[in-house]
């Protein structure tokens, strides 16, 4: 009886160790999972219990979790995890890199620019729009579009077989992220630019004005002003967006040996 329940045992590790190399990787890049709002042992703990939930088939199914056969079903599992990872981040991203662009133009992380090696790594308008938009995507039911997602990458991809995401799609997906950063950013780009030509004709007047230092200040107040402006009515409604859905799963998958992209 002790050797079954060994053997059992294994079993119902190997299902948890291909769950867990599917849904981790969404733990570690979404903003409000990742190890910045849970620490290590209880995030593990909720990703098997997530990923032994959304398993679809019995525990005892997988192979050994010692034999050969779980490395390609690991790897397999891992990169759809990284996929997914990657596709219900997009908003986080596109936000992230709005503010990156904005503190960019009004001068906040000029350091990194000047000296690369010891300037901020971080842009604190990026952190905020980052924490901004995980507020309105778990508003809106953030988390259940997240398991709905795991559930239909699981019926489009079983684990139990060779499946491999759709690379035509992943090879634009940096492009939309970047696309629509700068969409996002271009009426506070353009003002700011605005003011730059305006305070260099106003030097031009005034040469023993400091334009540069002044320049500073100006762009950080009326980045924030146009922020009050442009925030309520326009981010919110683009995070909801640019939140993936699973009914968009579909073409991110095919099968090994078809034709056709899944419908």
């Amino acid at each position: 009886m002790f050797y079954a329940l060994y053997f059992e045992i294994h079993h119902l590790v190997a299902s948890a160790a291909l769950g867990f190399a599917r849904v981790a990787p969404i733990f570690f890049f979404l903003p409000f999972l990742n190890s910045g709002v849970l620490s290590g042992a209880p995030r593990n703990a909720i990703i098997i219990l997530v990923a032994l939930g959304v398993w679809p088939h019995a525990l005892n199914e997988a192979p050994p979790f010692l034999s050969v056969a779980m490395i390609p079903l690991v790897l397999q599992e891992a990169a759809v995890g990284v996929m997914l990872g990657c596709l219900l981040s997009w908003p986080f991203w596109v936000m992230h890199a709005l503010g990156c662009i904005i503190d960019n133009q009004r001068g906040a992380t000029l350091s990194s620019s000047i000296d690369p090696a010891n300037g901020i790594d971080t842009s604190e308008m990026a952190n905020f729009l980052n924490m901004f938009a995980a507020v309105v995507y778990l508003q809106n039911g953030g988390l259940v579009t997240m398991v709905d997602v795991l559930n239909k990458s699981y019926q489009l991809c079983d684990p139990m077989n060779e499946c491999t995401p759709s690379l035509p799609p992943l090879l634009t997906f940096i492009n939309q992220v970047a696309q629509n950063a700068l969409v996002l950013a271009s009426p506070v780009v353009l003002v700011l630019l605005l003011s730059e030509v305006f305070l260099g004709l106003l030097s031009r007047f005034a040469p023993q004005m400091n334009a540069f230092a002044i320049s500073l200040t100006v762009k950080s107040g009326i980045a924030v002003l146009i922020m009050l402006l442009y925030f309520s009515p326009v981010l919110p409604d683009n995070v909801l967006r640019l939140s993936f859905q699973s009914t968009g799963l579909s073409s991110w998958f095919y099968e090994r040996g078809a034709t056709h992209v899944l419908e």
